[in-house]
């Protein structure tokens, strides 16, 4: 008995400490990748959806374009229910973009194409000031801010100078002042005497010979140690802007551009981070980019390479502030030579890993299918800057978002194609770690008309 004391002891405390493990195991085993989707009450346009919430994720907004102003959805309590609002400007209804400031503040641009009214709520969307102008003449507009929120920039595309430039203010917002309304993000480098047109790799110059005025905006990421500034955008480039295009000089767009200022520098350098091979269409339209906690930045685009009309997801990932790239690594799981995927969004959450979402269609023969079924697709990449990493894939919406074909071609799609989605929508990822994600939806399936869809991740992993 004496002898068989411990044993029992020893055993049972085995027993306990597998069941403990087994236990602890179940416990944390994150549940499949699920979405609860919210369709939010129609207010006469879908497309082009914006999407912000607030630092402690208590509040949500999304906007689109209006007639003459923007559309607003907002909830407090977790997307559960929106109430709903409108703002107006003189010579708005362009474009629309959000962005939650810290303090629980909401910057709402509206594109007025010579610049853009932004005007402020201070209830997290219910109401809006009478706004103020930002910027000089402008297309597809996007805001980022400090870590504190006291300085928000507004970033574009100049119509004029058909470059890069940004507006800033100190003041979160409040006032923006018109020597800093149109900062340029092009460089010096870009003008090299004698060099290269378009760099063979990743890390080279970008060109003005290349950018001509073709050019589309990608938003601006801030550090976490707030000491870097990247400003994304795809260009052409000179044979592609000048041959074979039916639209001189806007070529479609071959390369994308990161443009990089550190805490020492006094202006931005621009630099490949994903080069043109003069076949390929990368970017289709507009890129996305973001950074990770560890500082990491990654580029999410479309591409065709290999496979023309046949579009894929892509990211690349640089782990030395835009010097050197990777190998663009491929998100979705459609087979190359089928199917397309479009206007990739997505954020960045802990080192390494990113959510990211598309439209897509797995059996279209490219995206001027008009017999093509669109899809919401999201992935979550962890281990995203090894050479080896794991992605997971969800549909987020079980239904067809669009049917038909999907136009690429911007305002040019004004001679011909399906422009109704316009040209992009936006995921961001809440305090919790969890993807929400704001889309258009305009399929007609079980007779619905065209909408606005947010969903929030239910399932699967925290990103954070």
């Amino acid at each position: 008995m004496i002898l068989r004391r411990p044993s029992l002891v020893v055993a049972s405390a085995v027993v306990a400490a597998l069941s403990a493990v087994s236990f602890a195991q179940a416990a944390t085993a994150p549940k499949p990748l699920a979405f609860r989707n919210t369709v939010l009450d129609p207010q006469g346009s879908y497309g082009e959806p914006s999407l912000a919430i607030t630092k402690d994720g208590k509040h949500i907004a999304v906007c689109v374009p209006g007639g003459s102003g923007t559309y607003v959805w907002y909830s407090g309590n977790d997307g559960h229910s929106f109430g709903k609002t409108a703002t107006a400007s003189d010579n708005g209804g362009g474009d629309c973009e959000l962005d939650f400031l810290p303090n629980g503040d909401l910057l709402n641009a509206d594109l007025e194409v010579y610049d853009s009214n932004v005007k402020l709520s201070h209830d997290f969307g219910k109401t809006f000031d009478g706004g103020r102008s930002v910027g000089v003449e402008q297309d597809r507009q996007w805001f980022a801010h400090s870590a504190d929120g006291k300085t928000t920039y507004l970033v574009y595309h100049d119509f004029a100078a058909e470059g890069e430039f940004f507006a800033r203010s100190t003041d979160g917002g409040k006032t923006w002042p018109t020597a800093d309304a149109a900062n340029p993000v092009n460089g010096a480098d870009q003008v090299t005497p004698g060099g290269p047109v378009t760099p063979a790799k990743p890390g080279g110059s970008a060109s003005l010979l290349d950018q001509g005025g073709n050019t589309f905006s990608g938003p601006m990421l801030i550090s976490p140690d707030q000491r870097d500034q990247y400003v994304l955008y795809s260009i052409s480039d000179l044979g592609s802007n000048t041959v074979g295009t039916t639209t001189p000089p806007y070529g479609p767009t071959r390369g994308i551009v990161v443009a990089h200022k550190g805490a020492e520098d006094t202006s931005f350098t621009n630099k490949y981070a994903v080069t043109s091979d003069g076949k390929s269409i990368n970017g289709a339209i507009f890129p996305w980019g973001t950074i990770d906690k560890a500082g990491n930045v990654y580029i999410l685009f479309n591409s065709d390479a290999g496979t023309p009309g046949h579009f894929h997801t892509y990211y690349v990932v640089s782990k030395d502030k835009s010097k050197s790239w990777s190998k663009p690594v491929k998100v979705d799981d459609a087979p190359m030579a089928a199917g397309a995927q479009v206007y990739a969004t997505g954020q960045a959450g802990a080192a390494g890993v990113v959510d990211i979402a598309w439209y897509g269609a797995d059996a279209a023969a490219s995206p001027a299918d008009k017999t093509a079924n669109w899809k919401v697709h999201f992935a979550q990449v962890r281990n995203a800057t090894s050479a080896h990493p794991s992605i997971t894939r969800s549909l987020i919406d079980a239904d067809p978002i669009h049917k038909g074909d999907i136009c690429l071609n911007g305002l040019l799609c004004i001679a011909g194609g399906d422009r109704s989605l316009a040209d992009f929508f936006e995921l961001a990822i809440g305090p919790d770690g969890m993807a929400q994600v704001a889309y258009a939806d305009n399929s007609g399936y079980g007779g619905k008309a065209g909408r606005v869809v947010w969903a929030k991740q239910t399932g699967g992993r925290s990103a954070l």
